[in-house]
């Protein structure tokens, strides 16, 4: 048994460096390499959590919820981390609509943890701000 603990906490700590590492890239994206940049996110997400930009995008809000219930509530604060600082860059296709998909994986959290987060607030602050 608690090697299945182990195992689970060492996964959701790998998960966690791959995000950070997204986020490092997604800052570090530049017009020339943008379009590469975003494919390689996008893959890397794909592999890992079953789930791309493209497909947030394109996912109605209850089945984007249906999808997320059983990601690890950092990882998916790290998602809409990812999501506010794609939405920034000007060269980021569908910035309002991925803003607003950023936002309900946001509200969800929030509804579902048990902890409060400024950091959380701070992001659904920074995808309103998208939006409006």
């Amino acid at each position: 048994m608690q090697q299945e603990k182990d195992f689970i906490q060492r996964e959701i700590q790998r998960l966690t460096l791959l995000l950070n590492k997204l986020i490092g890239k997604a800052l570090g994206l530049d017009i020339d390499g943008f379009d590469q940049g975003i494919q390689n996110i996008e893959s890397d997400l794909k592999s890992e959590f079953d789930l791309s930009l493209r497909e947030i995008l394109e996912m109605e809000n209850s089945e984007l919820i249906a999808h997320i219930r059983e990601l690890d509530e950092q990882h998916l604060e790290k998602i809409a981390e990812l999501i506010s600082i794609l939405i920034k860059n000007p060269k980021t296709e569908n910035r309002n609509q991925l803003a607003k998909k950023g936002i309900v994986l946001l509200y969800f959290l929030d509804s579902h943890s048990k902890t409060f987060s400024l950091k959380r607030m701070e992001l659904k602050n920074t995808l309103r701000d998208r939006t409006d």
